[in-house]
C-alpha cells in the first residue's frame, strides 16, 4: 500500500472551472437581471400590480430601489429577500460586485 495526498482544487479542478462564480466584469443584463427575473419578478412580486414594493421588470425601476438603499439591505444585509430562499453564494457575490461597481445598466 502507498499514500496518496490528494488535494480538493486538483481533484474537483474541472468543476471548478465549469462552475465558478466570475466577479470581474458584472452586467447588469447577462448577470444581475437573470438573477432578479428568477427571484423577484417571479410569483407576482416585484411586477406591475405585483404585492411588492418596486416593479424590476426594468432596470430603472430596480435602480431606484438600489439607490435608497432598500435593495442592498434587503438582499445582502437582512438576506431577508427573496422570501421564497436564499440566493446562492455566486448570486450574492455577483449582486455585491455589480451594487460595489456603482449598479450600472450595462
Amino acid at each position: 500500500s502507498s499514500c496518496v495526498y490528494n488535494n480538493e482544487e486538483e481533484l474537483y479542478a474541472d468543476y471548478y472551472a465549469q462552475n465558478e462564480c466570475d466577479t470581474t466584469s458584472v452586467s447588469y443584463a447577462a448577470d444581475i437581471f437573470p438573477i432578479i427575473q428568477g427571484n423577484c419578478n417571479s410569483a407576482g412580486c416585484h411586477v406591475a400590480g405585483g404585492g411588492a414594493p418596486g416593479i424590476f421588470t426594468n432596470y430603472a425601476g430596480l435602480k431606484a430601489k438600489v439607490d435608497n438603499g432598500s435593495f442592498e439591505n434587503r438582499v445582502l444585509v437582512l438576506r431577508d429577500m427573496p422570501p421564497t430562499g436564499s440566493l446562492t453564494d455566486c448570486q450574492i457575490n455577483l449582486i455585491t460586485a455589480w451594487l460595489q461597481a456603482g449598479a450600472p445598466d450595462n
